[in-house]
């Protein structure tokens, strides 16, 4: 489905100061209810539109569009149901979480356990024609579990908000290439907010869970590390440099390999070839994230690649890791990526693929490489093959 066509403020109903007062009224109503800060902090990161593309309202987890007749059309006390309705759309990340699932179906489940969650809460749903379960499902009972049992019992006929007849994803639009991390960023933003103002009990129990699955390595990166190094390294330890702990007695000692405990330099190979899917470039941003923050090398170069290099960024061990933008999506090739590692010469190499590529001719002098793969392709030449299984792939 293609996004909705923003309406000038010439293109309104009414003129567009009087629109802007009667949404803005609607918003302020986000900080008077349940979870205030935690809503309000997801309401502010939304870009608001008019679009009549939709019948209803819809959000993509970034951008939020409204019908600008069928908000005129509610009752004032209901416009504040359909704006939090669709917050915990975004909040609980019901975008990512869908994966292969039905579309259509998956937005009803998604919308009973909102929709049952804010009349308990009693949120007005007068003219909003919103779906509830009338307590078919048990409260806080995940949407994955609704949705199997929706599939079991065949489709349902309920019709839901924003729906699209070409489409079926009602008020779920299908984000943009890369937006996936903002809207995760954006809920943990508001997590964080929620406990800044002391409100964070009220937040429903699996929130904090739903995000951490999708922050979380899949890779349980300090064991493989160690693993790796031994295996990989002919001696834990060099006598290229002293060990500074023992200068001072006049003894010289050889010295950890890792300094002080940290690599001195990781580069971090992503594919970002047509091959790899947004779940794989999500999963990427997740493991870099965390080997950073654990392992904090004195350098960790990120670089992405398809048929040749196409982006490098360098963080020093006093900068933070925030997400990578993907750049590519072209063919495969590692001719250009043994290249840069040769001249760089880093002390580990980590490289993210689906493996659908020739293999790396061997090189010069060895290298400790990590190949994180989240295909099913064959065996690597050379270095550590880990592979990521699928079902965790797919989160």
């Amino acid at each position: 489905m293609q996004k909705p066509t923003n309406l000038e403020p010439e293109q309104l109903p009414i003129n567009h100061t009087e629109m802007t007062r009667e949404l803005d009224r609607t918003k302020s109503r986000i900080f008077l209810g349940n979870n205030a800060a935690f809503l309000g902090s997801v309401m502010s990161a939304l870009e608001f539109f008019w679009s009549r593309d939709i019948p209803t309202a819809a959000t993509d987890g970034v951008k939020f569009w409204w019908n600008p007749e069928w908000f005129l059309s509610l009752p004032e006390p209901t416009r504040p149901t359909v704006l939090v309705h669709e917050l915990w759309h975004v909040a609980r990340l019901h975008m990512l979480r869908r994966g292969e699932r039905c579309p259509e179906i998956w937005n009803i489940a998604c919308d009973y356990r909102i929709n049952d969650d804010l009349e308990r809460d009693g949120y007005d749903f007068t003219d909003s024609h919103g779906l509830l379960s009338q307590g078919r499902f048990p409260a806080e009972m995940p949407e994955e579990d609704i949705y199997d049992i929706l599939i079991k019992n065949g489709k349902p006929q309920e019709k839901i908000w924003g729906q699209d007849p070409s489409d079926g994803g009602g008020d779920m639009l299908p984000m943009d290439e890369g937006e996936a991390s903002q809207v995760i960023n954006t809920v943990v933003k508001a997590i964080h907010q929620a406990k800044l103002s002391k409100e964070a009990g009220n937040l429903p129990g699996d929130i904090e869970q739903v995000v951490e699955t999708f922050l979380a390595p899949v890779i349980p990166w300090e064991a493989e590390l160690q693993r790796f190094f031994t295996d990989m390294l002919e001696d834990e330890f060099t006598w290229k440099r002293p060990n500074r702990r023992h200068l001072a007695q006049d003894m010289y000692l050889p010295s950890r390999f890792q300094d002080e405990g940290r690599l001195e330099h990781l580069i971090y190979y992503l594919d970002v070839s047509g091959s790899i899917s947004d779940h794989d470039v999500k999963r990427f941003n997740s493991e870099v994230k965390y080997v950073k923050e654990q392992f904090n090398p004195k350098k960790m170069t990120l670089v992405q690649f398809d048929h040749g290099l196409r982006d490098e960024k360098v963080i020093e061990e006093d900068d933070a890791f925030d997400k990578v933008v993907v750049i590519g999506r072209g063919g495969t090739c590692l001719v250009e990526v043994r290249e840069h590692m040769i001249k760089h010469n880093p002390t580990a190499a980590i490289i993210f693929t689906d493996l659908g590529v020739a293999p790396m001719e061997p090189l010069p002098t060895p290298i400790p490489i990590i190949w994180a793969v989240t295909g099913d392709y064959g065996d690597v030449p050379f270095g550590k093959l880990i592979r990521i299984p699928e079902e965790r792939q797919k989160l």
